[in-house]
């Protein structure tokens, strides 16, 4: 995880037509393995899709927290010296 100021930069997705090819023939093969539709499988795919944004947003706010904790710490070590120094 990168620190305030020095993240590393974001990689950036883009799903062309070609992915969408990909997608479909996946779903094709995925629907007739288990004996579904394709709009079932693409729903699942959509869950799946929820439960990862879901993750990541726990983990982001793991990680604000874990930056908040750290600047809270600096902040008391600056007041407590400035408080010392009167």
């Amino acid at each position: 995880m990168g620190t305030l100021g020095s993240q590393p930069e974001r990689n950036k997705y883009r799903a062309g037509s070609e992915s969408l090819g990909y997608f479909l023939e996946d779903a094709a093969e995925l629907a007739k393995k288990h004996k579904i539709s394709i709009e079932a499988v693409i729903s699942a795919k959509h869950a799946l899709e929820l439960e990862r944004q879901n993750n990541i947003a726990v983990q982001n706010g793991d990680y604000t927290d874990e930056q908040a904790g750290g600047i809270g710490e600096i902040l008391s070590r600056i007041a407590a010296a400035l408080e010392s120094n009167v």
